[in-house]
């Protein structure tokens, strides 16, 4: 049985088949104009009959009158010979008419009908998954306006393709390797290699938990994506943010030997933002900056009055990022550093997070860093000018 697919081009059984839309301005250019020719062929052949015969009547009576009175008979059949040439002129006028009409609708349907068969032919390709499809269309601004939209479609699906690809692969990746750890302990287990003991639930706790986070950030990455963030925004105050990120992450600074300060203007405005989402934000790029600072360094949260907004920092002394690695590292799944594992790398999607809500909440998001100079993290904030 033959399946049916968006590649068949032949006529399908129970459809009644069409006349093609080239075909149809090919007929309706043709009739137009033919039904003006006539129009105007019989609106002049009326006009020149109705000149001669009053010219007849004017004319000066030098030869005797005809029979009852009329003009006479050489009169008539002048007459006649002159409408009947007018007639024979219209004749030849009207065939070169039509012939024109013919060249003229051929070419016309050609022009119109050639630029919406090969965006046909192009959008058949991209629903067959050929995103690459592009087309050339020229002729009017309407038709090349038309083109050029539908090439920045094309584009924006092969790109948006490509990232859906990219994406399904990552997440494969990132689920790969603590499925297999997991997976792996689960059947030492059975098999009696290890004991049920806590530090094997520990293990097996710990690695869970990377996958439940993994799982999280992916479900807001897909609602950030889909244009649905959970956002709930009020008058936030700034310092008191900064002051509560750092609190909440103080212990774990001490943990890996390194200090967190907080450099904020004492009369620093509230911005307007979801407060838990701002919290998120800084805790995911303090949680970045805590990875990459050495034993003994520091990480230092500032903020500072803008032009209607707050400008908030997160820095490190760790040593920093190449100018190859750092137009990249708001992308899903990127590390810098590829040395790191997964237990000390994160999940590899905090900063693009970080950088969805803060462009959620109206804001803007950029790092600057150097080898050896440490790294720093900017967003804004509008700020809350209300009373």
């Amino acid at each position: 049985m033959k399946r049916f697919t968006g590649r068949d081009t032949g006529s399908r059984p129970g459809v009644k088949k069409r006349i093609s839309f080239r075909a149809e301005l090919f007929l309706a250019i043709l009739a137009v104009t033919l039904a003006c020719v006539l129009f105007f062929a019989l609106l002049s052949n009326y006009l020149v009959r109705r000149q001669f015969e009053r010219a007849y009547r004017e004319m000066p009576r030098l030869e005797p009158p005809g029979p009852l009175g009329g003009p006479p008979p050489e009169w008539e059949h002048a007459k006649r010979e002159r409408i009947n040439v007018v007639n024979y002129s219209y004749i030849f006028t009207g065939l070169l008419g039509v012939m024109l009409a013919f060249i003229l609708s051929l070419y016309f349907s050609s022009r119109f009908s050639h630029p919406l068969s090969e965006l046909t032919a192009a959008t058949r390709g991209i629903a067959a998954g050929d995103y690459g499809k592009r087309v050339e269309v020229k002729g009017t601004d309407e038709l090349e306006e038309l083109g050029a939209a539908f090439n920045s479609l094309a584009e924006s699906l092969e790109k948006n393709e490509r990232s859906r690809r990219a994406m399904i692969a990552d997440i494969s990746h990132e689920l790969r390797s603590p499925l297999a750890v997991q997976q792996g302990y689960l059947e030492a287990m059975r098999d009696g290699v290890l004991k049920p003991d806590g530090e094997t639930l520990e293990a097996l706790l710990k690695n869970n938990a990377l996958l439940s986070q993994l799982v999280e950030d992916l479900r807001q990455l897909a609602l950030l994506d889909a244009g649905q963030p959970e956002l709930d925004i009020n008058r936030v105050d700034a310092g008191e943010a900064l002051q509560a990120a750092a609190a909440l992450f103080r212990q774990e600074g001490q943990e890996a030997g390194v200090g967190i300060e907080v450099e904020a203007e004492e009369d620093l405005p509230p911005v307007r933002a979801d407060q838990a989402r701002l919290q998120q934000v800084l805790g995911n790029l303090l949680r970045n900056a805590l990875q990459y600072a050495p034993r003994g360094g520091r990480v230092t949260l500032r903020g500072q009055r803008g032009s209607g907004e707050v400008l908030f920092r997160v820095e490190d002394n760790g040593t920093g990022i190449s100018p190859e690695d750092l137009p990249f590292i708001f992308d899903r799944f990127y590390r810098a550093d590829r040395s790191r594992s997964r237990d000390t790398g994160g999940s590899g999607l905090g900063l693009s997070i970080a950088r969805a809500l803060v462009e959620a909440q109206g804001g803007r998001i950029w790092a600057e860093s150097g080898l050896g100079c440490g790294t720093s993290i900017y967003f804004t904030l509008p700020e809350d000018e209300s009373a």
